[in-house]
């Protein structure tokens, strides 16, 4: 039984198992709390990386998200610079 209530629009981490690889993404947002007939509390839930919502059970999240969603791409430039630069016009050959 998992002791601890997250909130609507909390960011919580799943728990890697055989269907949820530790590589892949596991961050998702509570989007309402679900009726339940036992202890755990059940949620709908948005992954970050999803279009759709998915029903969870509290025994399934690892923990609540504390990190914010860029650092979670990796580090990322601050200043805001095309990917892709243009050629030097003129350039000698």
């Amino acid at each position: 039984m998992s002791g601890t209530k997250y909130s609507i629009g909390d960011l919580v981490v799943m728990k890697a198992d055989l269907t949820r690889l530790k590589a892949a993404p596991r961050v998702c947002r509570i989007l309402s709390l679900l009726p339940s007939e036992t202890e755990d509390a059940n949620y709908q839930v948005r992954f970050t990386h999803e279009s759709f919502e998915r029903r969870i059970s509290a025994t399934d999240i690892e923990k609540l998200y504390t990190e914010p969603l860029g650092s979670e791409r990796g580090s990322a430039s601050s200043k805001a610079e095309p990917w892709l630069k243009p050629l030097g016009k003129g350039l000698k050959r």
